[in-house]
């Protein structure tokens, strides 16, 4: 069976800044999933427009069908350039992952995407090459059903540098982390607020520096065919009735005519709803 994905991400602005200077783009077609994260250098608006450009080209050009040489290439000639520093610069990761479990992990200076296997982070070995003048580090694995993929920015393993953590929440400290609470959850969403509510906790809540958490889980399709309203021709209630009980999944009727179509044909009773 074809896979899908469930997919959340949580940012955190750096104090006093308006605008978080990370940025996420998710792009979903019945063949692929698209995950770009993207962070700008700096903070506040020039980040988030550095790291906006990011995702949507890179987002736009892979749904595309653009090769990821083309996408980098774009990006590096596209970007602004800092007065100041000199440079146009957004560090990045994209994740794809297809119908079929095939994934490609692209990482630009962004800490390594952490790979959660049956309640264990896997190490992913990529591959180094350079695009337009920046080095990369690229992947090809196949996943499986219910394995989760988190991509976090800098901000994330920099949390509570010189305060809590000498030298801040480390890979290896949040793939601990990580393993340790899947345990329990299981859901892209209750493991990414996990992971910003002790980010934010390790900055006390004064965050030095934006910080981004994606998670992307690999999950089986659930189907739902949904019947409202009667056919305009009385004659094929039976033949709609036929379509709706061979489709896969649960099935859902809505209204009372298209209850009693369906009641009828399937020869079942209609229950009242208890009161509430």
């Amino acid at each position: 069976m074809n896979m899908r994905t469930d997919i959340y991400w949580e940012s955190i602005n750096k104090f006093g800044e308006e605008l978080c200077g990370d940025s996420v783009e998710i792009v979903r077609s019945p063949e692929k999933t698209i995950l770009v994260l993207a962070d700008g250098l700096g903070s506040g608006v020039k980040a988030n427009i550095l790291s906006t450009l990011t995702t949507k080209i890179a987002a736009t050009m892979l749904k595309d069908g653009a090769t990821i040489e083309e996408t980098v290439k774009t990006i590096v000639s596209t970007l602004p350039v800092c007065r100041i520093r000199k440079i146009a610069y957004s560090t990045f990761t994209i994740i794809t992952v297809d119908d079929k479990c095939n994934c490609h992990i692209v990482e630009y200076d962004n800490p390594p995407v952490f790979l959660l296997r049956n309640g264990q982070i896997e190490k992913i070995n990529g591959v180094k090459r350079e695009i337009a003048g920046k080095k990369l580090t690229e992947t090809r694995i196949k996943v499986e059903e219910n394995d989760m993929l988190i991509a976090v920015s800098d901000g994330v393993v920099h949390a509570g540098v010189g305060g809590l953590l000498n030298l801040g929440w480390q890979w290896e400290n949040i793939a601990g982390y990580i393993e340790k609470v899947s345990q329990t959850e299981t859901t892209p969403k209750s493991l990414v607020r996990l992971i910003t509510t002790v980010t934010s906790n390790f900055y006390l809540d004064r965050a030095g520096d934006d910080a981004t958490v994606a998670a992307l889980k690999v999950i089986r399709p659930r189907r739902v065919t949904v019947f409202t309203g009667p056919p305009q021709n009385p004659a094929d209630d039976g033949r709609v009735v036929e379509l709706l009980m061979g489709e896969p999944g649960v099935k859902v009727v809505c209204g009372g005519t298209a209850a009693r179509i369906v009641s009828k044909s399937c020869g079942r009773s209609l229950l009242p709803l208890p009161n509430l």
